[in-house]
């Protein structure tokens, strides 16, 4: 099990902040793994640190200035056992990994990242140039590293009206959803409390639609090296 504290944007324009203890399996984990502490986020009034964006905040996505209405976070602790959680490492893009300022600063991105690849050969396989990829997927030891902190590192995720990106150091980074598929293997105990994370909402159904194709690297590199 794990501690998860979720700040929620509720429908009469209150924030609610609450504590839960939940599952450490991926569906849970997914929710809070993306950002560590000290990401810089794109607002309307300049870029702020993840931990103190607070829901109500306009951050800036590929949808325009819009209200982040959920953030969950948790804490990476170190010597965990790799069967039992899906935070057992993290991955840093290093500074000017993809040129000159780009990104301006090393980021260390937890394994619920999933990054914008784009490639002219998807529009004709999947009508859109470009999917959604674990940042993992592309660790090589250079531009991305696979780092074990030595000691705990608090991980955040948010989430917006509708599934969209954000850009952090020039990186395009999604926005979290549990999956157009998420409540399919889930017991009725099991849709409760993962729902009981999300006081916006009420259903599954009130996430809306993952707006691109979410698929591994080894998918990609097939479909584009064909």
């Amino acid at each position: 099990m794990r501690k998860y504290e979720v700040a929620a944007l509720l429908p009469d324009l209150t924030v609610s902040f609450t504590q839960h203890v939940a599952p450490a399996s991926p569906l849970f984990e997914e929710c809070a793994t993306a950002l560590a502490r000290g990401t810089l986020i794109e607002t309307v009034r300049g870029a702020v640190a993840i931990e103190d964006v607070v829901p109500g905040d306009y951050i800036e996505t590929a949808r325009g200035a819009v209200p982040v209405t959920w953030i969950g976070s948790t804490t990476y602790v170190p010597g965990h056992d790799q069967s039992a959680t899906t935070l057992t490492h993290m991955t840093r893009i290093t500074s000017d990994a993809f040129g000159m300022g780009h990104p301006p600063m090393d980021l260390l991105l937890g394994p619920a990242a999933r990054m914008v690849v784009r490639h002219p050969r998807l529009e004709d396989l999947l009508g859109k140039d470009c999917v959604l990829a674990p940042v993992r997927d592309y660790v090589d030891g250079d531009r991305y590293l696979q780092v074990t902190p030595m000691g705990t590192v608090q991980l955040f995720h948010l989430m917006v009206q509708r599934h969209t990106t954000i850009r952090i150091g020039g990186v395009e980074l999604e926005t979290y959803h549990p999956g157009n598929t998420a409540g399919q293997a889930l017991g009725q105990n099991m849709r409760a409390l993962f729902l009981s994370m999300f006081p916006n909402i009420t259903d599954l159904d009130d996430f809306g639609q993952v707006d691109m194709t979410r698929t591994a690297r080894e998918v990609v590199d097939r479909l584009v090296n064909v």
